[in-house]
């Protein structure tokens, strides 16, 4: 996923449907995605937002003049100050902030944001917002992440490593670094599941999977590039789908046998970028090679 917004802005009503209106807003004028942290109620919430502060691209702070409705109630919201201090944590560097006139510059926003831009009503903010999403350049094609861009097949092709020569078909998946200014350093790529038929069950070879065209199973993908790394493949005189990886294990077994249609779940692990996650939906159709023919198997994105 790419052009993401985290939006930051309590969870009072009309609070709420001001978030929906940003929300509405940066999809329909930007086509930028967006994530609204409303649901604070226990632990496991609390770790659902921090995955989904993570995985996002852009973070948008809105902080509201608060009237308190009892003598209980805080001038600002803590969830939103928490998740303030938290994205400046993970270095979102694409950032906007803006606090309502009359609202106290207390807590972590004294410390991280000594001028942020204020507004006074809802329509001003939006207009406010409009403006310096567009000054700023946000974008539905950036992600401060690694990104699924493609996936491709090759061959047949000829293949050798530790464990010998094969004759193979490969599916390639193209994972781009779309960040201007950091590259992913010590990229590694796994099978983590394979999903059938309602069951999921863990990979028989959880060793990394090589890059193409890179005699290495861990990479770097510079600033603003591109590697592909190879998710699977077919023998063209043993049945089944394989795996390109660093397992040392001679000589080397499927890690499906049967034709069918499977879900494959893959991590790809990056120093400094969140963890990506994506699942591919492979049918293996192997067949006994003849004169002409071969296999028909077939790889999606899902």
């Amino acid at each position: 996923m790419a052009g993401k917004v985290f939006v930051s802005c309590g969870q009072r009503n009309d609070e709420r449907r001001l978030a929906e209106r940003l929300a509405a807003l940066l999809r329909d004028e930007f086509r930028l995605d967006t994530y609204l942290a409303f649901k604070t109620q226990s632990l496991g919430d609390i770790m659902t937002i921090t995955e989904e502060l993570r995985s996002s691209d852009y973070y948008l702070f809105v902080d509201f003049l608060r009237a308190p409705a009892g003598n209980q109630d805080l001038a600002c919201s803590l969830f939103t100050h928490q998740e303030l201090a938290l994205a400046h944590h993970l270095g979102f560097r694409d950032m906007i902030a803006l606090q309502q006139k009359g609202a106290p510059l207390e807590g972590f926003l004294k410390y991280v944001l000594s001028n942020p831009e204020s507004f006074e009503s809802h329509d001003e903010l939006m207009e406010k917002v409009k403006g310096l999403v567009r000054a700023r350049g946000w974008s539905p094609t950036y992600s401060r992440n690694l990104v699924l861009a493609d996936i491709q097949m090759y061959g047949p092709l000829v293949y050798q490593d530790h464990t010998g020569p094969n004759t193979m078909k490969v599916w390639n998946a193209k994972i781009e670094n779309r960040r201007p200014d950091v590259s992913a350093v010590r990229t590694v790529c796994v099978l983590d599941k394979i999903e059938s038929g309602g069951q999921i069950t863990p990979s028989p070879d959880r060793s990394y999977l090589k890059w193409s065209g890179q005699a290495t199973y861990e990479n770097t993908i510079l600033a603003e590039d591109s590697c592909e790394v190879t998710l699977c493949c077919t023998h063209q005189n043993e049945a089944g789908l394989f795996l390109v990886s660093a397992r040392d294990v001679v000589p080397r077994f499927p890690i499906l046998r049967d034709n069918g249609s499977y879900r494959l779940h893959f991590k790809v692990f990056s120093e400094g970028f969140p963890l990506l996650k994506f699942g591919v939906q492979f049918d293996l159709q192997w067949q006994q090679p003849t004169l002409s023919v071969w296999d028909s198997s077939t790889a999606a994105l899902g």
